[in-house]
């Protein structure tokens, strides 16, 4: 099965949309999808991921169906887009992947919960789980 790599995005977060906005203008080859988690609380809840799991950290599914996330989930993105690909391949190539995975998670730890408690992450239906 083979589908376009999708990115899972909050479209409420300034600095997540900054990047999107830019990932789109790169994306010439439109080998990305994109879907905006605010807009589709529910899109990975297939797949175990919670929305307050989905909002902690970038989500991507890659082109065969596979859901990464983290650090893993920008590499599979950066796959998709010239000039990141080298990133991306570098990163591996070194061994980094992991590193870089737990180096994003701690920066990002707690995102969204300091997001709601500055009062901007309301979905109508959702909580906190």
């Amino acid at each position: 099965m083979h589908m376009k790599t999708t990115m899972y995005y909050d479209s409420g977060c300034p600095v997540c949309m900054r990047g999107v906005r830019h990932y789109r203008r790169v994306d010439w080859a439109r080998r990305l999808a994109w879907s905006d988690l605010m807009a589709n609380p529910d899109a990975l809840a297939d797949e175990g991921v919670s929305f307050a799991d989905a909002m902690e950290h970038l989500h991507v599914r890659d082109r065969r169906g596979r859901l990464h996330a983290g650090g893993y989930a920008f590499l599979t993105l950066w796959d998709e887009l010239p000039g990141y690909r080298r990133i991306a391949w570098l990163l591996r190539t070194l061994r980094l992947s992991a590193p870089f995975d737990r180096i994003y998670r701690r920066l990002n730890r707690g995102r969204y919960l300091k997001r709601c408690e500055a009062g901007v992450c309301f979905v109508e239906g959702k909580t906190l789980e």
